[in-house]
């Protein structure tokens, strides 16, 4: 017999089954319990049903707000409905500031519901709603981690249904969140660094000035700044400063304001010239030279292949590139007699660099859509990376010195790394060339990067791809062109004592990365990679000597030696590490000052001119530039007749910022050098490659 304790509990249970079903099941995930609920017990044809999804985030975590801020991403909700049953995008409530450092985000906390309304048709024939939904979200304090969930619930449809009570404090609190249109009207008009507000027709004791303020719209305004309105006799009146990312005004752009009590408002300024634009499929005006503040500078596919194609030739010119040039150019000279070898190796040379190049690029772009604020020149940012690198052109050079021998003979000719042929060396000499030339940026190069990061993957790869073949043109052209190949000289006993010459470039190119190496580190960090480079070097001595030695147990003990001398040589610069944060630097004799976007603000705004440097140890162009032209006497008095604070940004390590300032101006990858005129004129992009002639006029011709 059932007793009726026990009978109670099934019979409420089968009489209110709408109570029970009007919810999935909660799934936890890393810091987070999510459901979705409905805010009735059952679905009415012909009305409106709101469905939310009910976040509850663990103490000190928080997902995001449509606009995530200067991090993060929105929360999705897709939905899976019967036929004729339409949704809403998510009605957001107002969000909270989540400030870490100088990164502004904009999401939610502790328990918030993001709700959804469907509409059921009228005609809807079913005696059950099935409801199925998937999000996805992004969960942060520090670190961040992506996270998803599916859902299911199934309502009854009914003439009428109630209100759901587990969930109508959740439901009430997001509508009482809601940014209510706000009276009056926004305008918004685009100054030098800073977008202008107008406010007209509010109530009279409405005061924007005491309200916090949500940019809707992403990538307009600085995230971490607010308005400083002030009130004029039409209204009120603000500047907000621009964002980061800003290009152009959209066609429309929305703001948020909570007032003392939590009230929201929404207020929405229509832009007409970008609307007029749009419909006519205009791109903005731009100069070659000028460009606007923030502003990238409008380009398409074709130009931009163009400009890649061409600063890849440029590149052969810059004296990173030179090192595997001459490599490359003993395999030439080598083959100068067989057109066809000359064919065959400048194919897979420049399969090599289009290969590396693609790699690089595909590294890059997964790195960004991650988040990463990386550019062109990324992995020497890493020490590590730099130590390969000059362990491994030491190696070479070695070689061409004649200490040790690739393969048991010397591969100078054909490059062999096997004894099948040159073809897989002429592919690594290849994707050595691409490694060798990241930290140089050829003129035309620069932009048609900065707009290949901007785009779609297949365009990006695609800029890449016409990059690569401008770098291997000269290369290939050698076995298709039969007037080039009869202008090199001929092989000869000479070729020895020229390869041996060859060797000091690559030596130079060593001294230069250990100088990066010591910028990036310290002082002990350089010793210990010239450890590690004298371990190879003993290493490959040992090597060169195993041949001629006749007993066999010498020759043994040799290799023994030798691969723990290997060993020694990789692992040495492994152990050093670079400081956590590097020092800024100090002013130098041209008077510079570290870059900062602060700092830059602060002069912008008190309308003092400004010459920005953005440069890297690793990047020879810039070197170069500072030596020639930035360093001169003619700059110095130009800088200081005009009262110009020259400020100095250090790309030698990963900086975020310095990479968003980077793409405001369509680059990837240093040099830039931005000329700021005084009392907030349009800045002006300078050359890559400068004359000191060249800086001192336009210094002088602000």
């Amino acid at each position: 017999m059932i007793r009726l304790p026990t009978l109670l509990p099934l019979l409420t249970a089968l009489l209110a089954p709408a109570t029970v079903i009007a919810a999935s099941p909660a799934v936890r995930t890393d810091h987070l319990q999510s459901r979705l609920v409905a805010e009735s017990t059952a679905a009415e044809p012909g009305r409106t049903l709101t469905l939310g999804l009910l976040l509850e985030h663990d103490p000190h975590w928080h997902t995001y707000w449509r606009n995530p801020g200067d991090s993060g991403l929105p929360t999705e909700i897709a939905l899976t409905l019967p036929d004729g049953v339409t949704a809403a995008p998510i009605a957001w409530p107002h969000p909270q500031r989540f400030v870490l450092s100088d990164i502004v985000n904009f999401g939610y906390g502790d328990r918030r519901l993001l709700p959804v309304s469907i509409t059921v048709p009228a005609d809807y024939a079913g005696s059950t709603l099935p409801v199925r939904a998937a999000a996805n979200w992004l969960i942060c304090e520090v670190e961040c981690i992506p996270g998803k969930a599916e859902y299911a619930l199934e309502l009854p449809v009914a003439p009428s249904a109630g209100a759901d009570a587990r969930w109508a404090n959740d439901f009430a609190a997001a509508r009482a969140d809601q940014p209510r249109p706000g009276t009056g009207t926004l305008d918004v008009a685009e100054d030098t660094d800073a977008i202008a507000l107008t406010l007209a027709g509010l109530d009279a004791a409405a005061m924007p000035a005491q309200w916090q303020w949500f940019p809707e719209t992403a990538e307009v305004v600085a995230n971490g700044a607010q308005p400083q309105w002030q009130r004029t006799a039409d209204g009120w009146r603000a500047r907000w400063p621009k964002s980061e990312y800003f290009t152009a005004l959209p066609e429309e752009v929305a703001l948020v304001a909570v007032d003392g009590d939590g009230r929201a408002r929404r207020f929405a300024a229509g832009n007409a010239a970008a609307a007029t634009g749009a419909e006519a499929g205009a791109p903005p005006p731009s100069s070659p030279t000028t460009v606007a503040d923030n502003a990238v500078e409008p380009l398409s596919l074709l130009p931009a292949l163009l400009l890649a194609l061409l600063g890849g030739v440029i590149l052969n010119l810059m004296p990173c590139v030179f090192p595997v040039l001459s490599i490359k150019a003993m395999g030439a000279l080598g083959s100068a007699d067989d057109r066809a070898e000359l064919r065959r190796h400048g194919l897979w040379y420049t399969l090599g660099i289009v290969a590396t190049f693609g790699l690089l690029a595909g590294v890059l772009i997964a790195l960004r859509a991650g988040g990463q604020q990386l550019g062109w020149g990324f992995q020497l940012q890493e020490p590590r990376f730099v130590a390969a690198v000059a362990l491994l052109l030491f190696a070479m050079a070695l070689s061409f010195s004649g200490v040790w021998e690739f393969g048991g003979r010397f591969m100078g000719a054909g490059q062999k790394l096997t004894e099948g042929g040159g073809a897989r060396a002429s592919f690594f000499t290849g994707a050595l060339a691409v490694v060798v030339a990241s930290p140089c940026t050829a003129p035309f190069m620069g932009t048609a990067l900065g707009w290949a990061l901007a785009q779609p993957a297949a365009a990006a790869l695609a800029v890449f791809t016409a990059l690569g073949l401008g770098l291997a043109a000269p290369m290939l052209l050698l076995g298709f062109v039969p007037a080039l190949a009869r202008a090199l000289p001929r092989p000869g006993p000479w070729l020895e004592g020229f390869r041996q010459l060859l060797a000091f470039p690559l030596y130079l190119t060593v001294v230069w990365l250990l100088w990066v190496y010591g910028e990036q580190t310290s002082p002990l960090g350089m010793a210990w990679l010239l450890a590690a480079l004298t371990a190879l070097a003993f290493a490959l001595w040992l090597l060169g000597r195993r041949p001629v030695m006749r007993s066999p147990k010498l020759r043994t003990t040799t290799a023994i030696a030798s691969a723990a001398a290997l060993v020694l040589a990789l692992g040495l610069p492994l152990s050093v590490t670079a400081p956590a944060t590097a020092a800024a630097p100090a002013a130098d004799a041209a008077g510079f000052e570290p870059w900062s976007e602060q700092r830059l603000a602060e002069l912008r705004a008190s309308g003092q001119p400004v010459l920005v440097n953005m440069t890297a140890a690793w990047c020879i162009t810039c070197l170069a530039n500072e030596r020639v032209a930035l360093t001169s006497d003619s700059v110095r008095e130009a800088l200081a007749a005009r009262e110009v604070v020259y400020l100095k940004g250090d790309w030698t390590r990963q900086d975020e910022a310095i990479t968003r300032y980077l793409q405001r101006y369509g680059r990837s990858g240093v040099p830039l050098y931005v000329l700021y005129p005084p009392d907030g004129g349009a800045p002006r992009v300078l050359p890559q490659l400068l004359t000191a002639d060249a800086v001192a006029d336009a210094i002088r011709s602000m």
